[in-house]
């Protein structure tokens, strides 16, 4: 995450211009039908089902619509469809169920929890900060000491507490395949990255990608 282009990529690399309405329009429309799902819920319901989720996949769309461009990017069509599902498939999720053995609370706090872990995250990228496979950058300060990609981090932890908040079987099929290119986006990002020489002694330093001493 967050990084771009001295050395070969994954496929072949372009420039890219800043995000068209083309992109904006249809991402602010799929995250404003989730907010206002996941709202009427809350006013139904009285729990303020899915706040965390909606707060982090707001912030990466306005990161993602007001970012600095690339010099050059990833082409590779399995590298931007794992990133957008990996970013944006939580989208499809809708509010539903009751919240696994009544924990509400806790699940609503992991949301924010991980809203606060994207924010520090994205803080440390600073203008490095980008979506699919590119190197902008090589950044180790902050929570990218700890792990490579603690922004991927940040979404699973969200994510799984907004899917433990509302148990559908849609929910745990989209946290699945969410996960699932996640674990693939990151695969594509270490390739694209190993041709820095600079990445390949960071990622010599910090052993683990998402969580300290398990992957």
């Amino acid at each position: 995450m967050g990084k771009t282009a001295r050395g070969t990529l994954v496929g072949a690399v372009h420039r890219l211009p800043r995000p068209s309405l083309l992109v904006a329009v249809p991402l602010a429309t799929v995250w404003a039908l989730f907010a206002a799902a996941n709202f009427m819920n809350w006013q139904r319901t009285g729990r303020p089902t899915g706040l965390g989720a909606t707060i982090l996949e707001l912030t990466v769309a306005v990161f993602f619509i007001i970012r600095r461009p690339a010099f050059s990017t990833s082409s590779s069509p399995l590298a931007w469809i794992a990133t957008t599902v990996a970013t944006f498939g939580v989208l499809a999720g809708r509010p539903g169920a009751e919240p696994l053995w009544g924990l509400e609370p806790v699940y609503a706090a992991l949301q924010l929890i991980g809203v606060a872990l994207a924010l520090v995250s994205i803080a440390a990228l600073g203008r490095s900060f980008g979506l699919v496979a590119a190197n902008r950058g090589i950044k180790t300060s902050g929570p990218y000491a700890l792990v490579r990609h603690p922004l991927y981090a940040a979404y699973f932890v969200t994510q799984l507490g907004y899917m433990l908040e509302s148990p559908t079987a849609r929910n745990i099929a989209i946290l699945v395949t969410v996960i699932t290119f996640q674990l693939v986006r990151v695969h594509t990002e270490e390739q694209c990255l190993s041709a820095d020489p600079a990445y390949r002694a960071y990622r010599a330093r910090v052993r683990w990608r998402l969580v300290p001493h398990v992957y």
